[in-house]
């Protein structure tokens, strides 16, 4: 019996100009320039193999192992995983189907279960531009998601353990047992719905750190709570995206914010909201994506006064198909982080600016 297999993937290599500037309380400050290759800007770099059985009746199984590399060094991806982008054995049937292994969360921006292309243009950030808090890829996944009713599907996750390749007992701390109240754990529901032109999601993630998780981050042991909601539609000449979250008790998000106290277990996490805007139109055969993005959030210090930061973000990408497998592209973009200074100090700021062109080719 053949076996149905597919073997595919995706490089993608080229090259980035990146300024950063940091400003500290004390006025003082540090920039930097580099020029240098950079990889997976537009498409990740990745090869898979993915199959199917029909088991009839309406049931089939399939599997899909995808591995990360760095296309301009040729190292592993993903803390050095073989398939660490995904590994999932699911079975389908009338009921939905039902994921086992490592998969991306509703709010990851990575992998089969993704929500976020749902509701924010970049599906994930333009890279370095991004600053909204986020999921990630998690190792012990159970997944299931329901058939398609009304244009409406539900999706709900859980880990066992986040990260398996942690070790016990290590000097950042303890990282649990998997299916224990120690192990960093993750829960999600969320939902979605296709309309044609219009489109929908919304999701809450749970991430329960477990105990002594200290390495993890210098905050209290607190739950951490990620909920989202945006959509998207089509009007033909432009697609439109928006979406809001909030988020509370996070260990961190994707911009510069550095927790106030490190080292210190004096902080619930980061609590607070971000919003976006974006588009992607039709340009001369290819595609204009952009992105606008403000976060307005706190370090929830639990022994003095909290520590208020902004965010704010903007970015944009052209993409170019030279055939129905390769294409150039090139973007911009703009983000800066700024922490309320204390009495008689001033505002500590960061800012980036990234510029990039590169040339993608899958398979």
């Amino acid at each position: 019996m053949a076996a149905d297999v597919t073997l595919y993937g995706a490089l993608d290599t080229g090259f980035e100009y990146f300024h950063k500037k940091s400003t500290g309380f004390l006025g003082d400050s540090v920039s930097n320039d580099t020029f240098d290759m950079q990889t997976g800007w537009d498409t990740g770099n990745r090869w898979g193999l993915k199959g199917a059985e029909d088991l009839g009746n309406g049931y089939k199984v399939s599997f899909k192992l995808e591995s990360g590399f760095n296309g301009d060094t040729g190292t592993m991806g993903q803390d050095g995983r073989l398939f660490g982008r995904e590994a999932g054995l699911t079975l389908y049937g009338p009921f939905g189907s039902l994921g086992l292994g490592r998969f991306g969360g509703i709010a990851s921006a990575a992998g089969t279960y993704d929500l976020i292309g749902y509701v924010e243009s970049f599906d994930g950030g333009d890279n370095n531009v991004w600053g909204f808090a986020s999921s990630s890829r998690y190792d012990n996944v159970v997944a299931y998601q329901t058939p398609r009713f009304a244009g409406l599907q539900l999706t709900a996750q859980y880990s066992f353990k986040t990260d398996s390749a942690a070790k016990n007992d290590t000097p950042t701390g303890f990282s649990g047992d998997e299916g224990t109240s120690a192990a960093k754990r993750y829960a999600s529901i969320g939902v979605s719905g296709d309309y044609g032109a219009a489109q929908f999601a919304a999701g809450y993630e749970l991430t329960k750190y477990g105990a002594n998780s200290a390495g993890d981050r210098e905050v209290a042991d607190k739950d951490g709570s990620l909920f989202f909601v945006g959509g998207n539609y089509n009007f033909e000449v432009v697609r439109v995206y928006a979406e809001a979250q909030y988020f509370e008790g996070l260990a961190g998000i994707n911009n510069d914010y550095k927790f106030a106290n490190q080292g210190k277990a004096a902080s619930d996490g980061l609590k607070g909201y971000g919003l976006h805007l974006g588009a992607k139109a039709p340009i001369a055969a290819g595609t204009l994506t952009a992105g606008l993005y403000y976060v307005d959030a706190k370090e929830d210090l639990t022994t003095e006064a909290d520590q208020d930061f902004k965010y704010y973000g903007v970015s944009a990408r052209y993409v170019y198909p030279l055939s129905k497998r390769t294409s150039v592209y090139g973007g911009a973009g703009y983000g800066q982080t700024t922490v309320d200074g204390a009495a008689g100090k001033a505002d500590q700021d960061t800012k980036l600016v990234q510029a990039y062109v590169g040339l993608t080719h899958t398979f």
